[in-house]
């Protein structure tokens, strides 16, 4: 197996698990013997968002560029991080957390728009 078919293969891995969190979080682990509150699957759904960030960077990868995978990195830096700003601001307005996950929706959200900045604002260096 090569490198590029490799990463391929991680990607659809990634991508379907990745999106399985995000959109199912109980489904995909009740398949498992696993049972989730609905505070817990938020936690899922930050998994996913996170799993789904690897699968853009495995794709990006695959090929051996450089500047296609710092740019793939800065693009998984910001779905990841602004996913998990949106869930987490869910999250804090439905109750499912504290009022410090105003914190964390500040943190992610801050660090969506620095990857942004990176990837596509003036700080864009590739």
């Amino acid at each position: 197996m090569t490198l590029n078919n490799f990463l391929t293969l991680a990607t659809v891995v990634a991508a379907v698990f990745g999106l399985a969190f995000l959109v199912a979080p109980s489904a995909l682990v009740a398949m498992y013997g696993v049972t989730l509150t609905p505070a817990t699957e938020v936690i899922g759904r930050i998994a996913g968002s996170v799993i789904l960030g690897f699968a853009i960077v495995f794709w990006a990868a695959r090929n051996g560029n450089a500047a296609e995978t710092y740019k793939a990195v800065m693009m998984a830096g910001l779905i990841a991080n602004g996913l998990d700003a949106l869930i987490l601001l869910h999250a804090t307005v439905t109750g499912l957390v504290n009022g410090l996950g105003w914190l964390q929706v500040v943190i992610n959200g801050g660090l969506a728009v620095g990857f942004w900045y990176f990837a596509y604002g003036k700080g864009k260096t590739a």
